[in-house]
Formats: structure tokens, sequence, C-alpha cells
């Protein structure tokens, strides 16, 4: 079972000492899934988000989460990276086992 996002997001924060700012975006490029920003005193993870109403940007968070915890700053997620994204089995959908 797949723990809250705002859990995830705090265990992230402890591990990296960052605090981290989500933020929806439009963008006008259809490949781009997210991307994470290194700011002074936080990172940014920036997610597509243009279904208003429904959750499927939660797997892109889930997706930026992952690649901060191996070290990506500074990166941008495009929908053909999404496979080489190495998710921790915790964030894993038991459905996909």
């Amino acid at each position: 079972m797949l723990r809250p996002l705002e859990s995830q997001v705090r265990e992230v924060e402890q591990a990296t000492g960052e605090r981290i700012v989500l933020r929806g975006i439009k963008t006008p490029d259809p490949t781009v899934r997210g991307r994470i920003s290194s700011r002074p005193g936080y990172l940014l993870l920036e997610y597509r988000d243009e279904t208003a109403g429904y959750f499927w940007h939660y797997d892109i968070i889930r997706e930026l989460l992952a690649l901060v915890r191996q070290g990506q700053r500074d990166f941008v997620l495009y929908d053909w990276d999404a496979v080489f994204a190495q998710l921790p089995d915790d964030v894993i959908n038991e459905a996909d086992k």
C-alpha cells in the first residue's frame, strides 16, 4: 500500500536536509512530466498538472522524490525518462508487483 504523499515528502526532506516545495505547472512541451530545481534554501519540484480533479500527478511527484533521493538536482523528467527512474519498493503499488 502506498504511503501518503505528504509523509514521503517529509521523509525526503529529512534524508536530504533540504526543504521541498511542490508546484503544479502547465508546459507547452507535452513530453515534460516534471522538473527538479535547486533554489537557495529549498528544492522546487514542479510536476505536470493539466487535468484538474485527477491525481495522475501523484505518480510524477513520487518519481521526482525518488530522483531526489538518488541525488538528482536541476533535472527535467520527460515521458521517456520515467522508465529510468528507479522507485524504491515502498513506492511501487502492490498491484504492480
